[in-house]
């Protein structure tokens, strides 16, 4: 009879030591696919803002170079003298943004009829020998993350390159 008993002892321990809990794998994964979609989510919008910012400084690397290559004097370059009208160039800076890069009259861009940045100037400016001209600021964009950390910053600063080949 001891022997019955000590064996029912023990096997009541190890049921009660054995049980698994219901759901406990079922919450795991649930944590685990939480965990998979925000990081997923949180590198898909960095790689977003990434190339935003290609985009924005790639157009405005082009509206400095045309805008320069639009007011560069032509009289003297047999002689390799540049001299680069700053006022012109600043006006066809700003028509090139307008036009071309497909700017609003408050330097927002739009695609799809959605907002997708706005730039903000702190400095537009150039010299006229060396002829070097500069666009500095900012860009304010929307994030996924909005909710978060508000608009989203991208900072730039691009000057024209002005490549001799003689």
């Amino acid at each position: 009879m001891r022997n019955i008993s000590e064996h029912m002892k023990k096997r009541s321990r190890l049921k009660f030591t054995d049980r698994k809990k219901k759901c406990g794998g079922l919450i795991l994964t649930m944590i685990l696919v939480f965990v998979l979609v925000t990081f997923s989510v949180t590198i898909g919008e960095l790689y977003r803002m990434h190339l935003l910012q290609q985009d924005i400084e790639y157009q405005l690397q082009r509206s400095v170079n045309c805008a320069v290559e639009y007011a560069m004097g032509d009289s003297y370059r047999q002689d390799k003298i540049v001299n680069l009208n700053v006022t012109l160039a600043k006006s066809e800076f700003y028509k090139y943004l307008k036009e071309d890069v497909g700017l609003d009259s408050d330097n927002r861009k739009y695609k799809n009829g959605k907002l997708r940045y706005k730039l903000y100037f702190t400095s537009v400016d150039g010299t006229s020998n060396p002829a070097v001209f500069t666009a500095q600021g900012k860009a304010k964009a929307e994030s996924l993350f909005s909710f978060l950390a508000g608009k989203i910053e991208i900072p730039f600063k691009v000057s024209s390159t002005n490549y001799r080949t003689d």
